[in-house]
């Protein structure tokens, strides 16, 4: 069970780093694509000169993003979080997988296109997360980081649904982009803490043994 945590957390840290590199290895391939006002979408569509190359890359970033989730969950618990609220951060992230896949296998404009909407999940997590270990020892620094980037990240989203009109039809690709590497970054930070927790908590596991030999 350790070893199939620890490979699940990965996935949470390689994820977005899948995502950024699909999106951007895709945008090159597609010369003319205005990253304002087109949507990110757009470069898996037929008419780009290289879907594939998105739809593939989102594909393979949404199944690790499902595999991210069972491992967020995981090692939320193992870290001494609420149980329930853990299992629903999980959730949270292995929505974003899920809307990842979505995005990959139905290419735009097809109507199930629409399903990778449930990616938006992201945005309950950091709350989640600081909900799971409010008042766990060691964790403080995590919770009130995912608390405040929550914030932020609920008020850039804000502005991207059209809110006192800061977003136009002009750049609304860039508030999409920019949305979404916030939430990318977020997660691949939080899973790099738990990570390095479940590093220190087996170090200190093996330190013990060796101890106990001796």
């Amino acid at each position: 069970m350790a070893t199939w945590r620890y490979f699940t957390l990965k996935m949470a840290v390689l994820m977005p780093l899948l995502m950024v590199a699909d999106v951007a290895l895709a945008q090159r391939l597609y010369p003319g694509f205005n990253e304002g006002s087109q949507f990110i979408s757009e470069l898996g569509a037929l008419s780009a000169p290289h879907p594939w190359v998105f739809n593939l890359g989102m594909l393979a970033a949404g199944l690790a993003g499902i595999f991210a989730g069972w491992g967020f969950a995981l090692e939320l618990e193992g870290a001494g979080g609420r149980r329930q609220v853990s299992a629903f951060t999980g959730l949270w992230v292995a929505l974003t997988g899920v809307g990842g896949a979505f995005a990959g296998l139905f290419h735009w404009p097809d109507p199930m296109h629409r399903a990778c909407g449930v990616g938006l999940a992201i945005l309950l997590a950091p709350y989640f997360t600081a909900w799971a270990l409010w008042g766990v020892r060691g964790h403080r620094r995590l919770v009130w980081f995912s608390l405040a980037y929550g914030v932020a990240l609920t008020f850039v989203f804000i502005l991207l649904t059209g809110v006192w009109n800061v977003r136009t039809g002009h750049d609304v690709g860039l508030w999409q982009r920019w949305w979404a590497f916030m939430a990318l970054v977020w997660l691949a930070i939080a899973a790099w803490c738990l990570d390095r927790r479940a590093a220190r908590a087996t170090s200190q596991v093996g330190d013990t043994a060796v101890y106990r030999q001796v």
